[in-house]
């Protein structure tokens, strides 16, 4: 979970699901004539596949209901990303919609490392947040 860049979106939070953590550790030579010194930089990151909120689903305190999430379609671009780890808020609670079922719709290749656990072949088709 992490803070929506838009103001305007209508919920404050955005959700993905955390394929991998990784760092890379980046060394920059500069020529010899400008610098002897060597750089060194690390840095983090997380791989992502994201969540969009289901628009035909009316969820939050005054409907007495939880928020709904969805994959993003993969055919779509952005539907996975890479985050620094910095922007994460927290980890959230993801119900998956049992009554709706199970779908190859998001993703339409079997045992992908996107989906989790690694040895299922479909996605649930809704997600609840837990609050």
């Amino acid at each position: 979970m992490l803070l929506s860049p838009d103001p305007n979106d209508d919920h404050p939070y955005w959700y993905a699901r955390v394929i991998g953590v990784f760092h890379v550790d980046i060394t920059h030579v500069a020529p010899a004539q400008v610098s002897t010194k060597i750089q060194r930089t690390r840095i983090d990151f997380l791989w992502v596949r994201w969540f969009q909120f289901d628009n035909s689903f009316e969820g939050g305190w005054q409907t007495r209901r939880l928020h709904r999430l969805e994959f993003m379609d993969a055919r779509r671009p952005g539907a996975f990303g890479f985050l620094d780890p910095s922007v994460v808020v927290r980890g959230v609670h993801l119900i998956p919609g049992f009554a709706h079922n199970r779908t190859l719709k998001f993703l339409l290749l079997q045992n992908s490392v996107a989906r989790m656990p690694l040895n299922e072949d479909e996605d649930w088709r809704f997600y609840y947040i837990g609050m």
